[in-house]
């Protein structure tokens, strides 16, 4: 497959993890981090925002189909890129300024975030040397 397909795929994976991410984020927000603190809620949040990346990673690689480990990266690459960009396009329409929004990434909440979206980039790959390993 192309790379413009694993572009189309990394596209629709990162729309598709935003938007389980807003919701996700909602909870923790509201919900979640004023009762233990950001950095609590982040590590709550994280390994529930991953089980459910594998699942879209999945179905974005099959339905794209997606085989090789270079396609694989660039979805995954592509990926990230756009949760990046709707995070930030995120925080600039709640109000925080461009400054605020990197200045949060740069704190022990926001660095584990961004463990975590580094984490959800490499799901795509992953997935695809997972299925390469011989079966026993």
């Amino acid at each position: 497959m192309t790379g413009s397909a694993a572009i189309r795929a990394g596209l629709a994976y990162g729309l598709l993890a935003f938007a389980l991410g807003f919701i996700l984020g909602i909870v923790r927000t509201f919900l979640v981090a004023p009762a233990l603190g950001a950095f609590a809620a982040v590590a709550i949040e994280i390994p529930v925002m991953l089980a459910s990346c594998v699942p879209l990673a999945v179905w974005c690689l099959r339905r794209w189909r997606i085989a090789r480990w270079g396609n694989a990266a660039l979805m995954g690459l592509a990926g990230f890129a756009v949760l990046m960009i709707c995070e930030v396009l995120l925080g600039l329409a709640l109000g925080q300024g461009l400054q605020a929004i990197l200045a949060a990434m740069g704190k022990p909440a926001g660095l584990l975030g961004l463990a975590g979206q580094i984490a959800f980039a490499l799901l795509p790959l992953g997935w695809t040397a997972a299925q390469r390993l011989p079966r026993q």
